[in-house]
């Protein structure tokens, strides 16, 4: 398992951005050392806390996480490329994603993890 001290897996009573931990993914959910993410993601509609203006992006598969690494900013890079660059630190985070992703986390432009999510289960 990736060190707590990295990251970890919010509680399945949580709530983040209006849904409860548990409406996204199951309680099997794991991060390896190297990135692999392992568990069960539940299909989310309707997740509007997520992005309120964009409707495709409200629906799919929802990956929670909690950042240990502590920083200023983070950049986040979805398959290689930048989505996000700079942004303001935080703990809590959470990115959609699909079998094929890889999600790079840096804080303050150091990489701090590289999640894919091959061996995880998507349900329908």
């Amino acid at each position: 398992m990736i060190a707590s001290d990295i990251l970890t897996i919010p509680s399945q009573g949580q709530t983040l951005y209006g849904k409860r931990i548990s409406s996204l993914i199951g309680d099997d959910v794991e991060v390896y050392e190297d990135g692999t993410v392992m568990g069960t993601f539940k299909h989310v509609t309707g997740y509007t806390g997520f992005n309120e203006s964009d409707p495709e992006e409200q629906e799919g598969y929802f990956f929670p996480f909690r950042l240990s690494q502590t920083g200023t900013t983070m950049t986040f890079k979805k398959n290689g490329e930048e989505v996000k660059k700079n942004i303001a630190w935080e703990a809590n985070n959470v990115f959609r994603v699909t079998a094929s992703d890889t999600f790079e986390v840096l804080v303050d432009d150091a990489s701090v993890v590289t999640f894919n999510f091959s061996k995880a289960i998507f349900q329908a």
